[in-house]
């Protein structure tokens, strides 16, 4: 009896541990469960974003950022570039932008964007000196957008937050390389936004795509530069361009075997010089001195000093020589001859000698260099082709074109080229990717000589049967304008500001000077003979 009181005592005994137990623990959750539930919530929130796992497979996380979707982000080279798609439905101001670092330090800043977004456009936010500098290490960010958006009140400033995590990644770099420019000469351009200067002969960017540039001109000691390709839109990763002055204009007289040279700020001939016979190609160094001229009616290129206005050497390159240009830097020259079976010659702008020559058969007319200089290409007009070559004068490609191909020119980013058919009554646009000829686009009778704008967005062509210029939308491959200009015109060129474009007329003996803000002739040029090639820049049409 005594020995079951003994062993119920001890089972109170028990009980009353085991409730006192109990109690404490109901009282130490109701204190701090909140607290540990907070901090469970907060490490599986981590886990999903990968924080706690940086070597996953995780590309990048987003949270946020309503009403804008984050479509893509990069974070390296010490920048952080997202790409953010506007959901809003409505068009919106960005005015500004913040990314802070997950330790609350703040990174970088957008100030004063003023960046308009359109429904469902997308834009580009860089922030530049970001903790992403090398590639693979985790980052994690907060990023602040300020914008402005109309509603029925009236404009309204919201806030937009959210956060972004990932792994850092080697950004790709676009640079842009000039030439052309006296040394230590400072210039300055823009791309997405982002403005850079240097007294070097590039600027890199982060690639961000098809995104606009903008490249500013620059004077020293009361002299302009121009940049021949100053805008556009660039996709690739490296972008070569000339700045020159603007300067005199050279017109080759084919009836009088005369180089007129023109004032192209009173539009009147100033000087004439003697070359030779029948001269019918002009192409002008980056310098402006020297210029160099094919003469039709003999074998020869010769070579005019603009300092003293006289020819100091002729370069014999055979029989008939017809097209004539130069590289972006001014270091070699390349002439097409129609005699010997068909050459195309390399020869050296400083020795004037010839490097090489090379027989591309055919009928070769002119030719067109790519803003690298790595490539040359050389309309054919008796095979209706195009050759291209790299710059040992190998051939790479023979590219069909249109019927009787004479003109060519290639787009200031190297993408494309234009080739004028004179019997298909066509401009033919080659991929200068795939080498395919993507659009054959209907212009005017017989076009002869072709130009593609400083900005890449319009290209002219020269019809000379319809005595006309047609002015075509780069993009759309559609006509801006029909312009009237004098009886057949032949050659045309753009000066480098991209304000006026001159046409040589052979029939009337002047060049028409086309205003390309109003689209329209304001001026004539008269006291040639029988004017054919005419260049004042390396990319004139001759």
């Amino acid at each position: 009896m005594q020995f079951y009181q003994n062993l119920r005592g001890l089972t109170a005994g028990f009980n009353c541990a085991d409730n006192k137990k109990s109690q404490s623990a109901l009282e130490y959750m109701m204190t701090y469960g909140w607290a540990i539930l907070a901090i469970v919530i907060i490490i599986i929130i981590f886990y999903s974003l990968g924080i706690f796992s940086p070597t996953n497979n995780l590309s990048y996380s987003v949270t946020g950022f309503s009403p804008f979707t984050i479509l893509s982000q990069e974070c390296g080279n010490g920048a952080l570039v997202l790409e953010v798609g506007n959901s809003a439905g409505s068009p919106v101001e960005i005015l500004n932008a913040s990314v802070i670092s997950s330790n609350g330090i703040k990174i970088s800043s957008l100030p004063d964007i003023n960046y308009f977004a359109g429904i469902d456009n997308n834009f580009f936010l860089t922030f530049y000196n970001s903790a992403c500098k090398s590639s693979d290490n985790f980052y994690s960010a907060s990023i602040t957008i300020n914008y402005a958006i109309d509603t029925p009140a009236g404009e309204e400033n919201l806030v937009s937050r959210g956060y972004i995590a990932g792994k850092s990644i080697t950004q790709r770099l676009i640079t842009f390389i000039e030439s052309g420019l006296p040394a230590g000469l400072n210039w300055t351009m823009e791309y997405a936004n982002e403005i850079k200067n240097s007294q070097q002969g590039s600027i890199s960017f982060l690639d961000l795509g098809n995104q606009r540039f903008y490249i500013k001109n620059t004077s020293i000691n009361g002299v302009t530069y121009y940049p021949t390709a100053f805008s556009g839109v660039i996709s690739g990763n490296t972008t070569y361009f000339d700045f020159i002055p603007l300067r005199d204009m050279f017109v080759a007289n084919g009836g009088s075997g005369i180089l007129s040279v023109v004032n192209t700020s009173n539009n009147l001939i100033i000087r004439n010089i003697s070359v030779s016979s029948n001269p019918i190609g002009v192409a002008v160094s980056p310098s402006g001195n020297p210029v160099f001229v094919t003469n039709h009616g003999n074998s020869f290129v010769s070579v005019i000093n603009t300092d003293i206005n006289k020819v100091i050497a002729n370069i014999t390159v055979g029989v008939n020589p017809t097209g004539i240009t130069m590289n972006m830097n001014g270091s070699f020259v390349y002439a097409t001859v129609l005699g010997n079976g068909g050459v195309l010659s390399l020869i050296n702008a400083t020795s004037f000698s010839i490097v090489k020559s090379f027989k591309v058969g055919g009928t070769p007319e002119s030719i067109a260099v790519a803003p690298s200089s790595k490539f040359i290409y050389v309309t054919q007009s008796s095979s209706n082709s195009v050759s291209v070559l790299n710059s040992s004068l190998d051939l790479v490609k023979v590219i069909p074109v249109g019927d009787d191909p004479i003109g060519i020119a290639v787009s200031p980013d190297g993408r494309f080229a234009y080739v004028a058919n004179n019997l298909s009554n066509t401009v033919s646009v080659i991929n200068l990717s795939s080498y395919d000829v993507i659009k054959n686009i209907s212009v005017g009778s017989g076009p002869e000589s072709i130009a593609v704008s400083p900005t890449g967005e319009s290209v002219y062509v020269v019809n000379t049967y319809s005595n006309n210029v047609y002015r075509i939308n780069a993009s759309s491959y559609r006509e801006i304008s029909i312009i009237g200009v004098g009886s057949s015109p032949s050659g045309l060129t753009i000066n480098p500001n991209n304000e006026f474009v001159y046409v040589s007329n052979f029939g009337s003996d002047t060049v028409s000077v086309i205003s390309t803000s109003s689209n329209s002739v304001i001026d004539s040029i008269t006291g040639f003979k029988s004017p054919q090639g005419i260049a004042d820049a390396p990319s004139g049409s001759n």
